[in-house]
């Protein structure tokens, strides 16, 4: 819209953000402005200027905005200026007050500065002369001049009542906003809550995929160390154990199991009865996996062995473990519909479950595969050939500890700062 010519105008706003946006937008068209802080400010600009308009905020300090109206329209050489009101009181009754005091145009806050502009121009193009009582009263709209022979208290009950329906619908709007707003809120913790229990079931990346579109597709992995461990003569003591009692025992030890996972980058993979299953590598490659499954197998063969002296030690059973660890290709991926489960399939998976039950009580069972990639960072003691079902001879060893120099502890069990510089250059490298 453009608009008319340069015109001098005055604004009355106590927030001084607001009141420097406007006046800005307002020059931008040309116009000449000038800002009191307070009512009492603004009219004297208004005395001394003699503005073509006067735009004026209601809550102000020291002169509010109806006090500043009133003093506008009740001098005879003032009152032809008009006066667009800026109001954040929203009742019907602040619109009549200002309407009383003689406003000509009212705007409610929050507002665009375009839409500001836009009633200014209205208003400074409006004929004064036009609206004469008893006379047909003559208005533009959309570009039209409309002819309407209506009287004020029309006019005024007119805008009364649309008035009063905006607000309604506003209610109406900001009652539905605030339930869409408490619906979302509710949505959000629900899917909070599934995810965080998704995480609980599978590895992050999975169960990231499965909220986010619902499947997961399987994937092949070059290399990953798969370690399975087992309780000797676990099923032959459990006979004689209350149930409370068998599943305490399990938790106890599969518990510490669990609190060494993260520490190592292992990722568990189930249990099933008194066995465990995890593995490195999966379901992001990793090239330090190795490492971290011999790390973790070392944990575990310490946990156990800690928890077996204090069971000893109060005259409870304990269960020595025997440990296994085969590392090559495998697919991962979830299968089923009721209940999700994230598996690893491939003879790599087999080979270790095979390395736990040829292993010994107490002791790390390991693949000449898994010893290869260890042997610059570990002790091993090398088995021979063992035959397995199914297999035939395998080369096996046990991995006793960490080699001196990459041991933090006497008993090798924990990695300095050298082995772990070291996974941490392999982790990103390309898995073998």
């Amino acid at each position: 819209m453009t608009s008319p010519a340069a015109r001098t105008i005055v604004i009355a706003e106590d927030s001084r953000v607001p009141a420097m946006i406007l006046k800005r937008a307002l020059e931008s068209r040309g116009h000449a402005v000038h800002w009191g802080a307070n009512g009492a400010l603004a009219l004297a600009l208004v005395r001394e200027h003699r503005p073509a308009i006067l735009i004026s905020d209601v809550e102000m300090p020291e002169m509010d905005g109806h006090a500043l109206c009133r003093a506008v329209k009740s001098d005879a050489e003032l009152r032809q200026i008009p006066v667009l009101m800026l109001t954040s009181l929203a009742a019907t009754s602040d619109i009549l007050a200002g309407l009383r005091e003689g406003a000509d145009a009212y705007v409610t806050k929050p507002y665009e500065p375009e839409h500001i502009l836009d009633r200014i121009d209205h208003l400074l193009a409006q004929d004064p002369a036009a609206d004469r009582p008893g006379e047909p009263l003559e208005l533009d709209y959309g570009g039209e001049r409309l002819r309407l022979d209506v009287s004020r208290r029309q006019l005024l009950n007119l805008l009364l009542s649309t008035y009063e329906n905006i607000l309604q619908q506003n209610s109406k709007l900001a009652a539905m906003h605030r339930e869409l707003g408490e619906a979302n809120r509710q949505v959000e913790e629900s899917l909070r809550k599934t995810r965080e229990l998704l995480y609980k079931v599978f590895p992050r990346q999975i169960a990231d995929e499965l909220a986010d579109t619902g499947q997961s597709e399987p994937r092949h992995f070059e290399a990953v160390t798969v370690l399975f461990t087992d309780f000797v003569g676990f099923t032959k003591t459990a006979e004689a154990m209350s149930p409370r009692q068998l599943i305490a025992d399990l938790d106890r030890y599969f518990l510490r199991f669990d609190q060494l996972l993260a520490d190592c980058g292992m990722e568990k993979l189930k249990t099933i009865g008194d066995a465990y299953m995890a593995a490195a590598g999966v379901p992001e490659p990793r090239g330090s996996h190795a490492i971290d499954a011999a790390l973790f197998a070392l944990g575990l063969r310490e946990a156990v062995a800690a928890i077996g002296r204090e069971q000893q030690a109060a005259g409870l059973p304990f269960f020595p473990i025997r440990i296994g660890l085969h590392t090559g290709p495998l697919v991962a991926g979830v299968i089923g519909q009721q209940r999700f489960l994230y598996d690893l399939w491939g003879d790599t998976v087999n080979t270790a479950s095979r390395m736990e039950s040829k292993g010994e009580p107490g002791r790390i069972n390991i693949s000449a595969t898994t010893h290869a990639l260890l042997q610059p960072w570990f002790e091993c003691t090398p088995r021979g050939r063992v035959e397995v079902k199914g297999k035939g001879e395998v080369e096996m060893f046990f991995l006793d500890r960490l080699r001196p120099e990459f041991s933090g502890d006497p008993a090798g069990t924990v990695a300095n700062e050298p082995l772990q510089a070291a996974r941490e250059s392999l982790r990103g490298a390309p898995t073998a």
